[in-house]
């Protein structure tokens, strides 16, 4: 980026800035979950949806990076 323009084949693809953001909101209330469920007394099945959570968060951006494996530049 040169002095705030994208440069043609630089530009960023808008397809993927929601799914970054619902992955990384994901792993956020994942963690958070987790947190609640190990501190609060009684509340351990917060910590199990938020193991859920967090697995279901891998397994999105593990789908998303091998459906598009030819957009990674080669060496």
């Amino acid at each position: 980026m040169a002095n705030g323009a994208w440069l043609a084949g630089e530009q960023p693809d808008r397809g993927e800035d929601p799914m970054i953001a619902l992955f990384l909101l994901l792993v956020i209330v994942a963690i958070v979950l987790g947190i609640v469920g190990v501190v609060a007394k009684g509340l351990l099945y917060l910590l199990i949806i938020g193991i859920v959570v967090f697995l279901g968060a891998l397994l999105l951006g593990a789908l998303r990076a091998r459906r598009r494996p030819g957009r990674r530049p080669t060496r």
